[in-house]
């Protein structure tokens, strides 16, 4: 892919491509809610970025990495993570809402006792993550509380 094609691709938030002494930059506005620091921890921080002028809607971030090849294609492949993470949460977000809409109209036009019937079947192949990690749950066999947790 050569460099057109890639600005085409992050064109929504392209600002700029720079090279700055041994690094090269890529600027972008993104919406100010969207998790990219997270998104880059979560990847093992293959590279860095700065976050540089906000409003209330955007803020400018530059990603940088070592100006090398290989570095290059990590750079980009780490902005399309963070691109396809906030979209997806952003897609949820709307189709939670819709579905909210559905559910509230469902309640709002049958009786009590037909609700009390309503089950919900997914289906066969939607596949419904299961939070491995128990978080600040006890784990079985524990017999002590997590610590921070407040007692009664």
């Amino acid at each position: 892919m050569n460099l057109y094609n890639h600005i085409i691709e992050l064109d929504e938030f392209f600002t700029s491509i720079r090279r700055h002494e041994d690094y090269i930059v890529i600027d972008l506005k993104l919406p100010i809610n969207w998790q990219d620091k997270y998104v880059l921890d979560k990847r093992g921080n293959k590279v860095q970025l700065k976050i540089g002028n906000k409003n209330n809607t955007s803020k400018i971030v530059s990603f940088y990495t070592l100006f090398a090849e290989e570095e290059t294609t990590v750079l980009l492949e780490e902005i399309r993570a963070i691109i396809k993470f906030n979209k997806d949460i952003a897609e949820k977000d709307n189709l939670l809402s819709l579905k909210m809409a559905e559910l509230k109209k469902t309640f709002s036009e049958n009786n009590i006792d037909s609700l009390r019937n309503l089950e919900f079947n997914f289906t066969p192949n939607l596949e419904l993550n299961e939070n491995k990690e128990n978080g600040r749950l006890v784990e079985e066999g524990a017999i002590e509380r997590p610590s921070g947790d407040i007692t009664t």
